[in-house]
């Protein structure tokens, strides 16, 4: 392993070097930023995997309900599919990508829509009555300028303490969490320590015009994945079925209340076959009790549920999320004084509009 990483310095020395260049372009103008006349809230983060910016959007999309009307923009990771494309419930999660088809489920009344080129998908989404888009995972798409950009970091692997990839995780230079607005470090133990909350401010060091903010994730009851009952976990035995980036957090969860008695583990965003299906099946059956559940996570649900036939003899529940911030915050107030001071009817003069507590 040592050898190997020796190996991926130089890959990953070349590879800042053309992430730095590209930047140095967008930051002189030799690349230009596309600035739009509705107000666009970036979701994203500096290290590949999973941080939470799904359950974020989600988190903001509540917040803001009904006070304007919403478009999610997601680039559609695991999709068939290229191009532009609309999402609802009735969408084929092999043609949109299993996010934003949980995000369209949830959120019937949310213009969603999967675009490779965002710029692109923008152009669509704006033909409709729009008061803001949420472009998901967006911290490096700097051919659009966002109005307000939300960066993610998680509490156990802090941008700050990366390196770049292959090395390490991080998409582009750690010193480009400049561009951010609002820091938002996720998946932080609840209740959050004052030691640790000094401690990660000043590792972070954000700069006097970004707002620092802590989030954890809160595990849900399991619904039934084929019906709309509560199912408990508590002591059974478990099978844990996951295709996400980090799965760690969830198999202690699982784990510190029942039996896990295998863990089928595979790549974030991960097709399944009906081959993988069949042998989670088989190590099911094997268990010698009646107390057992294949249990799951919901944006994994989106992808199963095109085998609800194999299902639909087994106990199989998958286990919601809501993302949750620590103590007292001003996140809300300033996403929603965004919004207001920046949708297209507003009265509140443009020069006016950064972001202030």
């Amino acid at each position: 392993m040592p050898f190997l990483k020796l190996f991926l310095l130089p890959i990953a020395f070349f590879y800042g070097l053309v992430v730095f260049i590209r930047n140095i372009f967008f930051d002189y103008g030799i690349f230009s930023s596309k600035e739009y006349s509705v107000p666009i809230i970036s979701v994203g983060n500096l290290c590949s995997g999973g941080s939470g910016k799904s359950p974020l959007v989600e988190y903001i999309l509540k917040l803001i309900d009904n006070k304007a009307s919403l478009a999610v923009l997601s680039r559609g990771y695991g999709r068939d599919s290229s191009g532009f494309q609309w999402v609802s419930e009735k969408s084929i999660v092999k043609d949109v990508g299993d996010e934003p088809l949980q995000i369209a489920c949830k959120f019937p009344d949310v213009n969603v829509a999967v675009s490779e080129n965002r710029n692109n998908g923008i152009q669509h989404i704006i033909h409709e009555e729009c008061d803001l888009i949420l472009l998901d995972d967006a911290f490096q798409h700097r051919w659009v300028k966002p109005g307000l950009n939300i960066l993610l970091t998680t509490y156990d692997n802090l941008f700050i303490n990366d390196h770049l990839l292959p090395f390490g995780n991080l998409r582009e230079s750690k010193n480009n969490f400049k561009r951010a607005d609002i820091i938002v470090v996720t998946k932080t133990p609840y209740p959050l320590l004052p030691l640790d909350e000094y401690r990660l401010k000043e590792q972070i060091a954000p700069f006097f015009h970004q707002k620092l903010c802590y989030s954890y994730l809160n595990y849900l009851p399991p619904l039934s994945l084929f019906s709309e009952n509560d199912m408990q976990f508590e002591g059974k035995k478990v099978i844990l079925l996951t295709a996400i980036a980090s799965s760690q957090n969830l198999y202690d969860y699982v784990n510190s209340n029942s039996e896990i008695v295998e863990h089928f583990d595979f790549r974030d965003h991960y097709s399944f076959k009906k081959k993988d299906i069949k042998k989670i099946i088989e190590c099911y059956n094997k268990i010698d009790s009646e107390e057992k559940l294949i249990l799951t996570t919901e944006k994994d649900a989106t992808r199963l549920a095109l085998y609800e036939s194999y299902f639909k003899d087994l106990s199989i529940a998958y286990i919601p999320l809501e993302f949750k911030f620590q103590g007292k915050t001003n996140f809300n107030e300033l996403i929603l004084k965004y919004v207001e001071q920046n949708r297209v009817d507003s009265k509140v003069p443009r020069a006016e509009n950064a972001l202030q507590t």
